[in-house]
């Protein structure tokens, strides 16, 4: 998507209970609506599964800015927001750099704990 259309909207997948994995995408009914929005709605939709007890996994994969260890100042990265029923919650960063010819290279990847949002 970053290639071809130079950004993307947030999107998402679950792992069910028999390790099948499903992705998930969100519309709105908004050509273009905030990424916020979408990212809400997809935490809601996954906090529902996760109560019921459908789901033992899930993520988040959505465009950030972000300050890394070799860049003080904020750059374009991945971020993957990713949980799992046993309590483990971590953010998964990326980062990258659109050329002007939409070719994309990837920077080393970072993590960070997250607070749970998806689990009860």
């Amino acid at each position: 998507m970053l290639t071809e259309h130079g950004e993307f909207f947030p999107c998402g997948a679950v792992m069910k209970l028999d390790g099948k994995i499903v992705n998930c995408s969100t519309f709105d009914g908004d050509e273009r609506p905030p990424s916020q929005k979408l990212i809400e709605i997809l935490t809601n939709e996954f906090r529902e599964l996760a109560s019921k007890g459908e789901i033992k996994a899930a993520g988040i994969c959505f465009d950030v800015r972000v300050a890394t260890q070799n860049h003080p100042e904020k750059v374009d990265a991945v971020q993957f927001a990713l949980e799992h029923m046993n309590g483990e919650a971590v953010n998964v960063f990326m980062p990258y750099d659109l050329d002007s010819s939409r070719e994309v290279s990837f920077g080393a990847m970072f993590a960070s704990l997250r607070d749970k949002q998806f689990f009860p």
